[in-house]
C-alpha cells in the first residue's frame, strides 16, 4: 500500500521525506542551499545529477549538493525511499544572486525575463542561460518550484488548498493542483494529511 510522510523540523530546517511502495517520478528540480541524502530501502530507481544518471537498487544510497538539478524515476514496479535534507551554507556569491533573492523571498510576485534582465543589466538570453548554470533550473521553473516550497509550508500552517493557490501566485485551486503533484508526487490534500511538523508534537 502506498505510503509518503513528510516531516519538517522548523527550528533546524531539515525535512525528511519517506516513501513506501510508490510509483512516483520525480522531474527535475532542485534543492536551494540543502545537501540531500537517500537511500532506497526497495525496489530500484534511475537517478540523474546534473546530466549524469545512476541506478540505485534496494540498500543503495545517493547523494546530491545544494542547487543541483536532478530527477528520479522508478525502474521497478515500485519503491521504497528515504530522503533527509540538510540545509547547508552557500558563501559563495553568484552574479544574478539578486534575482534568486527575489524569487525566494516573493515567488507568488509575477517577475518576466524583461524585468529580470533589466535588473541586472545583461540580455534576457543571458539571465536565462547563466541563471539555469547558477541554479539548476530556468527562473521560471525555479519560481514554480519556489511557489510550491512555500505552498507545503502554508498547507503545513493550516491554510485552505484554494487559499494557498492564489497566496502563491496560481489562477485557481486546479492549476496548483496539477503542478503540485507533478513536483511532489501527491495533490495539496493527500500532501496534507501526509505532512507532519516535529515541533507540533513535541
Amino acid at each position: 500500500m502506498e505510503k509518503l510522510q513528510f516531516i519538517e523540523d522548523d527550528s533546524t530546517g531539515m525535512e525528511i521525506v519517506s516513501l513506501e511502495h510508490v510509483r512516483i517520478t520525480y522531474p527535475p528540480h532542485t534543492h536551494v542551499g540543502h545537501y540531500v541524502f537517500g537511500i532506497v530501502t526497495e525496489g530500484k530507481v534511475l537517478i540523474r545529477v546534473a546530466g549524469e544518471e545512476f541506478q540505485c537498487s534496494e540498500g543503495e544510497y545517493f547523494s546530491v549538493l545544494p542547487d543541483v538539478r536532478h530527477s528520479i524515476e522508478p525502474l521497478s514496479d515500485w519503491y521504497s525511499m528515504i530522503t533527509t535534507c540538510i540545509p547547508g551554507k552557500d558563501d559563495v556569491a553568484k552574479e544574478l544572486d539578486v534575482i534568486k533573492r527575489e524569487i525566494l523571498g516573493n515567488p507568488e510576485l509575477e517577475l518576466s525575463i524583461d524585468q529580470m534582465s533589466k535588473k541586472v543589466n545583461v540580455s534576457s538570453y543571458h539571465v536565462i542561460r547563466k541563471f539555469s548554470d547558477e541554479n539548476g533550473l530556468t527562473p521560471h521553473k525555479f519560481q514554480m518550484q519556489c511557489r510550491i516550497r512555500k505552498a507545503q509550508k502554508l498547507l503545513r500552517q493550516g491554510y485552505r488548498v484554494v487559499d494557498v493557490a492564489h497566496m502563491v501566485g496560481f489562477c485557481d485551486q486546479s492549476h496548483l493542483d496539477r503542478v503540485f503533484k507533478k513536483q511532489v508526487g501527491i495533490t495539496p490534500e493527500q500532501f496534507i494529511n501526509s505532512a507532519i511538523l516535529s515541533n507540533a508534537e513535541k
